[in-house]
């Protein structure tokens, strides 16, 4: 079977804690570097398909069946093309690196992996024009082909309601020892042998 790639940029705005994010798999009307171009609806018939099925295509780390980092949530097309909502398994190692490398902008592209039904010759713009897909996975890689779609939104953790609390962040703890230091040195500075001075 000819398993072919399409690889997009990735555009990171914040990262969740939950490894949550969406974007674009994959852009309409764009010829990309290995000259051909995805029709609108190409993925209809594949999307149908995997909802029959009960089912989505892998997550991968850079095409590897060996290596799932995630879950797709959603998958739909739009106007602008295939958008994709994912969730990475961030307690799997590639799932892990893979959240690391998007929150410093270092992985940059989404590739997906497929094989070709129907296409036709676009005589405009001399490419192909690929008309139905059979989508089979949808890649973290860093190398993009295409320069059209991106992650468009990677969803910040809620804040907690009631009796919960929001994540603590670095911020929080450096706050917290700060405020204990200057109680501690009000307390020294009344009081030089109070107990609480010795438990920082």
């Amino acid at each position: 079977m000819d398993i072919k790639h399409i690889a997009r940029p990735l555009a990171i705005k914040t990262l969740a804690a939950d490894g949550l994010f969406s974007g674009y798999a994959s852009v309409f009307g764009v010829v990309d570097h290995q000259n051909e171009v995805v029709a609108p609806q190409a993925f209809t018939r594949t999307l149908a398909g995997w909802r029959a099925a009960g089912r989505m295509p892998a997550m991968l780390w850079m095409h590897d069946p060996a290596q799932p980092i995630g879950l797709w949530l959603a998958l739909q097309e739009d106007r602008k093309g295939l958008a994709v909502q994912g969730r990475l398994a961030l307690r799997t190692q590639k799932g892990g690196e893979a959240y690391e490398l998007l929150k410093m902008g270092a992985l940059t592209g989404l590739s997906i992996g497929y094989r070709v039904v129907a296409s036709k010759v676009d005589g405009k713009r001399k490419a192909r024009m690929l008309t139905d897909l059979e989508l089979f996975e949808i890649s973290l890689v860093t190398f993009p082909a295409n320069e059209a779609a991106r992650v468009s939104e990677v969803k910040s953790p809620p804040i907690l309601l009631g009796s919960q609390r929001r994540p603590k962040t670095d911020s929080d703890t450096t706050r917290a020892v700060v405020a204990r230091l200057h109680e501690a040195a009000r307390v020294l500075k009344h009081n030089p042998t109070h107990e609480s001075t010795r438990r920082i």
